[in-house]
């Protein structure tokens, strides 16, 4: 072996060494694909030269690298290994040295090379496993894009939420706090008035391509808008919900739901006259613990409040982390919110006196308020004033 020893390279070139003359002269056969063999060679490189840095083992008929897993520790500085024209049948003993850290590699002439569908596929799979690799066969590879980190690293601890004003926190965790009562409650038809005429909402849920029915998400999957899943342009439109009444037909036929407000973290990406707000939160069902990702776009209202124009809704299943911390801290109250929160009957009674009036629900709120909620004495009133013709037209549902 120190015959074919580069000292000024630190290179060992073992190619076909059992064919080697001296070795056939004095009928002695050097195998490299019998443990034994391939155990003495290593032995004997840990023992002279741990510094080497380039090892070639073609032409060798090795079919298995299960003794060169040794290299990884016996021999660190090892940066080209050369395993062409051998024998090696699957990419996964490639897997016996991904403690390597190469900048080449050959393995041409390897049955497992002819395993991929084309090139790129090959050298996609190969870079995987040493991601420093540099050359391939030969033939030098893209530079690398990616992060050597040798230490374990933890991302930098959540700031929470970002208002960007005291003015817009108040206005938004009223809104916020208002919407989830009503979406909890069972009834989420009161929440029409909460969308624009010409809203828009999609909902998107991970997919479980090898088990959907184990999801427990199934409930959502025939409503999901994931266009990895969803391949079909017609299909995509269908799933994408227009006009306020499509918003909240579809909101009335997902599963019911009890929400952690504590948990919200709220992201204003822009506060003017309009209002895009994005947010995490923890939705804990009997079944369950699910958390979801929240866009919405929204408008000034009439009432001074906020009217969604675009929703975009992403459920999944909570992490391990999202449920134990779900529920833990109390619920603010209603009174903490300038605008209470209404109850069961007040929704029930709002839904109706909206219908019978064919008023928007922001403009039966405020007749009902007005009347300290006494349905017959606000129906008398609007009945007065509609006579009247003191009720403008935006008041009323189109």
């Amino acid at each position: 072996m120190s015959k074919r020893f580069d000292g000024s390279q630190q290179a060992l070139d073992l190619t076909s060494i059992h064919t080697d003359p001296d070795l056939v002269s004095q009928d002695i056969k050097v195998a490299l694909n019998r443990k034994t063999n391939m155990e003495a060679v290593i032995k004997i490189i840990e023992e002279n030269i741990p510094q080497l840095t380039s090892l070639n083992l073609s032409h060798n008929c090795i079919q298995r690298l299960d003794e060169l897993s040794e290299l990884v520790t016996k021999v660190p500085h090892l940066k080209a290994l050369n395993l062409s024209h051998n024998d090696l049948k699957s990419e996964h003993e490639l897997d016996k040295l991904k403690g390597l850290k190469l900048v080449e590699l050959w393995l041409v002439r390897n049955p497992l090379c002819d395993l991929f569908k084309d090139p790129s596929s090959y050298v996609s799979a190969v870079c995987q496993k040493f991601p420093q690799l540099l050359k391939l066969d030969g033939n030098d590879l893209p530079p690398h894009i990616g992060f050597d980190v040798e230490t374990p690293t933890t991302l930098p601890p959540c700031k929470g939420s970002c208002f960007g004003s005291d003015d817009a926190k108040v206005y938004i965790q009223r809104f916020l706090q208002q919407y989830y009562s009503v979406y909890d409650s069972g009834d989420r038809q009161s929440l029409l008035g909460a969308y624009h005429d010409d809203a828009l909402l999609s909902l998107t849920t991970p997919y479980n391509v090898q088990n959907p029915s184990r999801s427990g998400l199934r409930e959502y999957f025939k409503d999901s808008r994931n266009l990895k899943r969803t391949k079909d342009s017609t299909m995509r439109f269908h799933l994408l919900k227009h006009k306020r009444l499509n918003v909240v037909a579809l909101l009335n036929e997902l599963p019911k739901t009890q929400h952690d407000i504590t948990s919200f973290t709220v992201d204003v990406n822009a506060y003017t006259v309009s209002s895009r707000l994005i947010f995490v939160v923890d939705d804990k069902s009997k079944e369950s613990t699910r958390a979801f990702s929240r866009v919405f776009i929204t408008v000034p209202a009439v009432n001074s409040g906020l009217c969604i124009i675009n929703d975009q809704l992403f459920i999944r299943m909570a992490t391990t982390e999202q449920i134990s911390r779900a529920f833990v801290a109390p619920a603010p109250t209603p009174s903490s919110s300038p605008v209470p929160t209404l109850t069961a009957p007040q929704q029930e009674m709002l839904s109706t006196f909206s219908l019978k009036s064919g008023m928007k629900l922001e403009w039966s709120l405020k007749c009902l308020q007005d009347n300290e909620w006494d349905l017959n004495k606000a129906a008398q009133i609007f009945t007065q004033l509609k006579t009247a013709g003191k009720i403008p037209d935006v008041a009323f549902l189109k």
